[in-house]
């Protein structure tokens, strides 16, 4: 229902217009009627009116300036003015205030304010129209990334279908043919930095997909999607040609995006294809590039372009015990700030990979959740890091995102202990206490009586110096000498833990698994196992 205000000082009119007709057949209501214009602009501030017919001829505010008024109060209100006699001034003004129509009282007919009032409904629904569309093309354009991958998802979950195609042409993809080539990016890691990866990781892949999608509008055969993990999805349609080279032109098409992703972004990126599909194998087509993804992490990925092979490859599972030596090796790497064994580990993790064939996504997932466990990196840093490693193509890539994150907590770790001990003497005497009692049970209350502090003050003095609370900190220091001890000495478990203050081996178990990840069985009997 479109909102109507009245206003004339001749009341018998003002009830003349109110049942001249059925305006609701019209599709309109009257919300408001007054003979006083200085009224008229609080109702229409109050009311909101879509079309206002008022008279010309009334007193203090008239209806010209009244028009004016509601035209800078609301720019997409209808006016229709009345008048007594007709004259050429107020036909003039009129025309110049926009408004829709200037009936004559006199000869007005219920067909002509009929007329009329139909006129600015039109002019009504046409400015709605128009604001609508502009509306959903605004939305269009600000989630246009979102609206993309949605549309990816539909195309990968459903049937090719026109539903599909209405859904993409609002996109502004318009595929004309039947053929399709169906490729994805790859992020070449090795070619990265720590800088680089402290970048957000969505934030590279938005600015590689604005980079191919600027490209893409030079060419409207190429349509650059993006799946769930942020990656290019670009697709290519095109119409068999003997003269003409499909694979030839994406490469070329490819080339150019990784030229300009060279030099604007600072790293490398490549593309993998499978083969030719129609319509009808869009979606499977696209779904099974992205299932065979991982075949290509054992493979040389030096090619721009490189198709992926056909079949799904059976790797084989990853047993925890596999990857024994590289946790412990990263383990030692942290306890004594030794960046080599870092390498010693990682060469173990490759060699142990690509003889086994272990599987991709399963492998990433356990070297994540080792370097969780070993260096409890910030969350933020850390979901920058499983993303980047998630999207490692080849094990090259891994090992590369492995070996700076790394050598990258191993420097926080450093610096972390520089703070406290340069920094901070106290940490230096606490240690030598703990040195000092190390066949005891030392608590913070033991601790803040030796340094004569309020035992409540101390605890949250350290946890505020060192990051920890002291029963941990106290734990950690005792297991870094345990696991020198199990590696450099042949004194048996029990002995370790009763000189360590633990009196019950299960006990001291328990503790040395939580910081280590292994038992003091399983981690003396991999070290042994590498000394041989």
């Amino acid at each position: 229902m479109y909102k109507v205000m009245l206003v004339d000082d001749d009341v018998p009119m003002l009830k003349y217009l109110e049942n001249i007709m059925d305006w609701e057949d019209l599709g309109v209501e009257i919300v408001a009627s007054t003979f006083s214009s200085v009224k008229a602009l609080t109702l229409f501030e109050e009311y909101q009116p879509d079309l206002v017919i008022t008279d010309i001829g009334i007193p203090q505010i008239d209806g010209l300036e009244l028009a004016v008024r509601f035209k800078e109060m609301n720019p997409a209100s209808r006016i229709i003015l009345l008048t007594c006699h007709e004259d050429f001034y107020y036909a003039k003004r009129a025309i110049q205030i926009d408004v829709d129509d200037y009936l004559i009282k006199d000869e007005l007919t219920l067909e002509q304010l009929k007329v009329s009032v139909l006129k600015s409904i039109n002019f009504l629904k046409e400015s709605t129209d128009f604001q609508e569309a502009l509306k959903y093309q605004e939305t269009i354009h600000h989630h246009k990334d979102i609206l993309k991958q949605s549309f990816l998802k539909n195309l990968t979950d459903k049937e090719f279908n026109e539903k599909i195609l209405d859904f993409s042409r609002g996109l502004g993809i318009n595929w004309k043919n039947n053929e399709f080539i169906v490729c994805s990016s790859i992020i070449d890691y090795s070619s990265c930095s720590h800088t680089q990866l402290a970048t957000d990781e969505p934030e590279i892949h938005g600015e590689l997909f604005t980079i191919a999608d600027e490209l893409a509008k030079e060419n409207n055969e190429f349509t650059i999607l993006q799946d769930k993990d942020v990656n290019l999805v670009i697709i290519y349609n095109f119409k068999k040609s003997l003269s003409n080279n499909s694979f030839k032109v994406v490469e070329q098409f490819l080339a150019r995006i990784q030229l300009k992703v060279k030099d604007i972004l600072q790293l490398d990126v490549r593309f993998f294809h499978n083969n030719i599909c129609d319509k009808s194998s869009l979606g499977s087509s696209i779904n099974q590039l992205i299932k065979l993804k991982p075949n290509l992490f054992y493979v040389s990925n030096d090619h721009l372009f490189q198709e992926v092979p056909s079949k799904k490859i059976p790797f084989n599972l990853v047993e925890d015990s596999l990857l024994d030596p590289f946790m412990k090796g990263l383990n030692e790497s942290a306890q004594y700030s030794n960046p080599d064994e870092i390498d010693k580990a990682l060469h173990y993790l490759e060699e142990t990979a690509r003889t086994l064939q272990l599987e991709p996504c399963q492998l990433k997932e356990k070297c994540l959740q080792i370097l969780n466990h070993i260096f409890n990196p910030s969350n933020r840093s850390f979901s920058k890091f499983e993303l980047c490693l998630k999207n490692s193509i080849s094990i090259k890539d891994m090992i590369h995102l492995l070996k700076l994150k790394t050598l990258a907590c191993l420097e926080d770790l450093e610096n972390t202990k520089y703070k406290h001990t340069i920094r901070n003497p106290k940490i230096k005497e606490i240690d030598q206490y703990i040195i000092e009692h190390l066949s005891e049970n030392i608590t913070s209350i033991i601790m803040a009586n030796h340094l004569h502090l309020n035992p409540s003050y101390f605890s949250r003095y350290f946890k505020q110096l060192t990051g920890e609370n002291f029963t941990d900190y106290v734990h950690r220091f005792k297991i870094r000498l345990a696991i020198t001890m199990l590696t450099e000495r042949y004194e048996s478990i029990e002995y370790i833990a009763y000189g360590l203050g633990y009196s019950d081996r299960t006990y001291f178990s328990k503790i040395f698994k939580k910081y280590t990840g292994f038992s003091p069985g399983e981690y003396k009997k991999t070290n042994e196992k590498q000394k041989l």
